[in-house]
């Protein structure tokens, strides 16, 4: 998986997206002082709430991942951190390398080398769970876009998200089979053309699969929906932090057109491309270049605290847990 291609990509696609950085810098007029001087005048309340939403998102974000895992293969069940675990680690390595080479690595290879599922299977569960995590800005992409575009008004834009977040509850319950066994036919001929030999055990192994359940497909609609609502909180959280001019519902309906840049995204957390979508899209609204910049590179630096303080609180659990697991226990008995 981390091949030498993988690896030359990724730090060529990193210094891309520095360079594009630097441009973003350069044409809007904004000063890289600037953006570090608005990092110590953070309020430090609303930078604790910010990393707090992050940390919760992620915790949806690992517990989606569990749930599915575990329905692929309920024999070999692992505790929760350890996919909380792993999908901090992913949402790191994500900022350092594109987002299909670090955080569906991460996951896929810590599924196989614990030996929680074959390689096959593994793949699959991630696949079925970042499904999931795209689904809802895609679902609100069009309203979204008609509202930011000045098509249609605050009312309706908000009317219609509703709406279709209710309507696709009912549509998925209705035709959830059909929906998810077309997400596992799209990924069996996939894997099936690059190894045409294992055709039919691929179609043994999810004929029947589990993740084709109607409550557990609404399961995790409403996981994928409440862990977007805290992303969307951690976006206008930051703003207040930053003290910037921008607007609620400029942040909430251009959250979703941005997140679907990711798909594709060939820069480690479509770093650079995510920033000039973001300026692009505040600009409708009305924000000021210095404001969009500084907004959207505070989402990034939080992010990269967020899941590294999450880390090392892993290594601080780790090693109390090594300490006393290494103290000798003392015999009561004489």
């Amino acid at each position: 998986m981390l091949s030498r291609k993988n690896v030359v990509f990724s730090i060529l696609s990193l210094g891309l997206g520095i360079f594009l950085i630097w441009l973003i810098l350069r044409f809007t007029n904004v000063e890289l002082a600037e953006v570090i001087a608005k990092l110590y005048d953070l309020n430090p309340w609303y930078t604790a709430l910010a990393i707090l939403t992050l940390l919760i998102h992620t915790w949806f974000t690992a517990y989606k991942w569990n749930l599915v895992t575990h329905q692929v293969t309920p024999d070999r069940e692992q505790p929760f951190r350890f996919y909380l675990f792993y999908t901090t680690l992913g949402s790191l390595t994500m900022q350092f390398m594109p987002q299909y080479i670090g955080m569906v690595a991460v996951q896929n290879l810590a599924l196989r080398v614990h030996k929680v599922s074959s390689l096959s299977k593994g793949f699959l569960s991630v696949i079925y769970d970042q499904f999931f995590n795209f689904l809802i800005p895609f679902l609100l992409f069009p309203a979204s876009i008609l509202f930011v575009l000045g098509h249609i008004s605050l009312g309706i834009a908000v009317f219609a998200t509703s709406t279709i977040i209710i309507a696709s509850h009912f549509i998925i319950k209705r035709w959830y089979r059909y929906l998810m066994g077309l997400l596992i036919k799209s990924y069996i001929s996939f894997k099936n053309s690059r190894k045409k030999s294992q055709a039919t055990h691929s179609n043994i192994a999810f004929k029947n699969s589990d993740i084709l359940d109607r409550k557990f497909t609404l399961n995790q609609y409403w996981l994928s929906v409440i862990r977007y609502v805290f992303w969307l909180i951690r976006g206008v959280v930051i703003v207040y932090a930053g003290g910037l001019k921008i607007g609620l519902w400029a942040v909430v309906f251009t959250t979703p057109i941005v997140q679907l840049a990711m798909l594709v995204s060939f820069t480690p957390a479509n770093l650079g491309l995510m920033e000039l979508s973001w300026v692009g899209l505040l600009a409708l609204f009305n924000v000021s270049n210095t404001d969009a910049v500084q907004f959207a590179l505070l989402q990034r630096f939080l992010y990269v605290v967020a899941t590294a303080l999450a880390l090392v609180g892993f290594l601080f659990v780790w090693t109390i847990e090594r300490f006393f697991a290494s103290k000798p226990v003392k015999d009561s008995q004489k």
